[in-house]
């Protein structure tokens, strides 16, 4: 009776060992898949509130990409808007962007004219060209300043200018 009771335990580590095996196996699996497919780099996007006007933060991933692609990429995904509804847009819906690159930690932004329209839920235009700007040098070390165009005219937005 012993012997059996020997043998028996034996096949009990072995299963237990196997369910362990097989459980860590599943474990390096899912990590590796998780690892294909990470879903990129996040990046914080500050709209202003639609509710109380204050500045609020939206967070999203991005594709990994290098410099300055992702500049590009996060500018593309700014202009465009908030996913949520409750935050203002920096534009209009109908602005969309002529030309964007970066030369020498500048960033350089050609917008439509269709920023001047105050088409549906968005900041005033002062306010979401100094969002815009605050957006893109929270999250990206290596651009040292913003430049926008309207229309190929160059913003400024110091002073009190009317754009």
């Amino acid at each position: 009776m012993s012997n059996l009771n020997l043998k028996n335990l034996k096949y009990e580590r072995n299963e237990v060992k196997i369910l362990l095996l097989v459980s860590c196996l599943f474990f390096v699996i899912s990590l590796g898949a998780w690892l294909i497919s990470m879903p990129g780099a996040r990046y914080k996007f500050y709209f202003e509130s639609a509710d109380t006007g204050k500045l609020s933060v939206e967070h999203r991933n991005l594709p990994l990409k290098s410099y300055p692609e992702n500049v590009l990429r996060y500018v593309d995904e700014l202009v465009a808007g908030p996913r949520t509804e409750r935050f203002k847009g920096l534009f209009s819906a109908e602005t969309h962007i002529i030309s964007r690159f970066v030369h020498d930690g500048v960033l350089y932004v050609n917008l439509s004219s269709d920023v001047l329209d105050r088409a549906g839920s968005c900041s005033e235009i002062k306010t979401g060209i100094e969002l815009f700007k605050r957006n893109v040098m929270s999250n990206f070390g290596k651009i040292n300043s913003v430049e926008m165009y309207i229309d190929n005219r160059s913003i400024y937005t110091s002073g009190d200018e009317d754009f």
